[in-house]
């Protein structure tokens, strides 16, 4: 398990991610960022501001849910903020100030028409009254005590992710159970930070992180069980993840492949339309300066192309044909 105080706070939470970087419609009515919080290391700071866009018609009610460590401790926001029609909002430190909360971990963001009910379907987990919102997030340092209005920072952009974006064991018949992300050194002047949620409330999960050298030989594994919700963040090289991937000139152009295996379903998994589980998780890395603690986001990507078939699960969840002949069901509650 990753303790902040076993990687040292700035490890553990200068770990910045994000989606596909082209333009995209990465709206949903349910969206995850998968690293936001407030904490404090010796020397510094971190917070995360979160942007948040109403692209409907309707006045938006907004719930979330904060999730922290492995054990994927779960805090409820219902109905936290509502936004009017075509409302964009800037909300500073976002977990502090709004949810009044402070730690790392990862946030889903669920929209509803304003007091209407969303209450989803047991089977698909829909409702007509569900509303498409955008999120984005920059998570960054300032220094200790300083204040987060006028202090220098140093971060990074995080976009929120829409639900149906999550790599699933359950879609292995389309090619998209396993994610890798390159890039990652341990040298004096770089390190890599790599982390990975497991985003399904209704499971238990195991996710296995490989290293490779940049010549496909492998060089690290490890394996986490994370609760439902659950997170995990940390340094390539340390005690706990790739320690064989020690710091030296030659500890450079590796890669990272994640898969999940090994899913459990909760007691209320099949109530919920989630018999199997609804096995879903990301993963995302960063490559930081070991002098500036400047960060570049290491993005995930799919090992084989995308089939026509594929891009229709991802971009059109609620008609394709993605896991033996049914739709994708949302792997989160709607909180409302």
């Amino acid at each position: 398990m990753f303790k902040v105080k076993q990687l040292g706070i700035a490890a553990a939470i200068t770990l910045f991610a994000g989606a596909a970087m082209a333009s995209n419609f990465r709206a949903a009515d349910q969206v995850y960022v998968p690293a936001a919080g407030h904490a404090s290391s010796s020397s510094a700071t971190f917070v995360s501001d979160v942007f948040i866009s109403n692209l409907s018609d309707d006045s938006v009610d907004v719930s979330v849910i904060f999730a922290t460590g492995t054990a994927g401790t779960q805090v409820p926001f219902p109905k936290v903020l509502t936004l009017l029609p075509r409302e964009r909002r800037e909300l500073k430190d976002f977990v502090k100030t709004t949810l009044n909360q402070s730690g790392i971990g990862q946030l889903i963001f669920n929209a509803c028409k304003a007091n209407a009910d969303c209450t989803p379907d047991p089977s698909t987990g829909l409702n007509a009254n569900y509303r498409n919102i955008s999120v984005e997030s920059r998570i960054y340092s300032v220094a200790l005590n300083a204040d987060t209005n006028t202090a220098p920072t140093t971060g990074q952009l995080f976009s929120g992710i829409p639900w149906y974006n999550f790599v699933s064991e359950s879609a292995s018949g389309a090619g998209l159970d396993k994610v890798f992300i390159v890039g990652v050194r341990n040298t004096d002047q770089y390190r890599t930070n790599i982390g990975f949620v497991n985003a399904s409330q209704f499971s238990t999960t195991t996710i296995t992180a490989t290293l490779f050298s940049s010549t496909g030989t492998q060089l690290g594994q490890n394996s986490f069980t994370l609760q439902p919700l659950g997170n995990v963040q940390g340094q390539a090289g340390s005690a706990t993840i790739f320690p064989n991937f020690t710091k030296g000139a030659t500890s450079t152009g590796a890669y990272v492949v994640f898969q999940q295996s090994g899913t459990t379903p909760t007691a209320d998994a099949a109530a919920n339309g989630c018999p199997t589980g609804c096995p879903a998780f990301f993963a995302f890395g960063s490559s930081l300066d070991n002098q500036t603690n400047d960060p570049t986001t290491l993005e995930p990507q799919y090992l084989i192309p995308l089939t026509n078939n594929a891009i229709t699960c991802i971009y059109s969840p609620d008609v394709a044909a993605c896991k033996s002949g049914t739709t994708i069901h949302r792997a989160v509650r709607h909180q409302f």
